[in-house]
């Protein structure tokens, strides 16, 4: 079976992404992160905005793996599109929209995902994702943890008003995936294996 390595140490991110492309066009791979691999590839820093970033990730592991015998290398990265502009750095923003400071209620924001997809021979293909949401002001108490998703708790699929924390994960990825199918398809379309 042909292979797909997400470049992620992230566990979850790794869960998340992995299971969204099986359910699209990917279902005939296998995948893996980086915790999966018996050689060690150091981090680099990346810079620039979340294509650029997920870029960056993919290329590093392209270059620095000794033994690569994957299909496809994909670099992930994410941020969150606020009336129009992308923030890239999301860390910054999180606290001020769990508190209630920054979106008003039922205010549409986008969860927008970068992938790029590295073939064996070097070639790339970068696309990009966005998932609308309602904003819902929190309710309760969050305690804001490393490697944890705190705006689960307060964004709604559009469709609904119950924050995606209280989803299931099929139905999550059910989500995801309307607005992910066509640009999956375009990696397929552009990029071969």
């Amino acid at each position: 079976m042909k292979k797909i390595l997400i470049a992620t140490k992230n566990k979850d991110k790794f869960r998340i992404v992995s299971t969204l492309l099986k359910t699209s066009i990917f279902d005939k791979y296998d995948f893996y992160c980086l915790a999966d691999l018996d050689e060690e590839i150091f981090d680099k820093v990346e810079t620039g905005n979340v294509i650029n970033r997920s870029f960056e990730k993919a290329e590093n592991i392209f270059k620095n793996m000794k033994n690569n015998d994957f299909h496809y290398i994909i670099g992930v990265d994410d941020g969150i599109k606020i009336r129009n502009q992308i923030v890239e750095n999301v860390k910054d923003y999180i606290q001020s929209i769990i508190d209630d400071k920054l979106l008003s209620k039922d205010e549409i924001v986008y969860i927008v995902r970068a992938y790029t997809f590295f073939n064996k021979a070097g070639d790339y293909y970068s696309i990009l994702t966005e998932i609308p949401f309602k904003y819902k002001k929190l309710e309760h108490e969050l305690e804001i943890k490393e490697n944890s998703y705190p705006l689960s708790h307060v964004l709604t699929p559009i469709n609904s008003d119950e924050p995606v924390s209280l989803q299931n994960f099929e139905e999550a990825n059910e989500y995801y995936l309307i607005y992910s199918a066509d640009k999956f398809k375009e990696v397929i379309d552009n990029l071969n294996d």
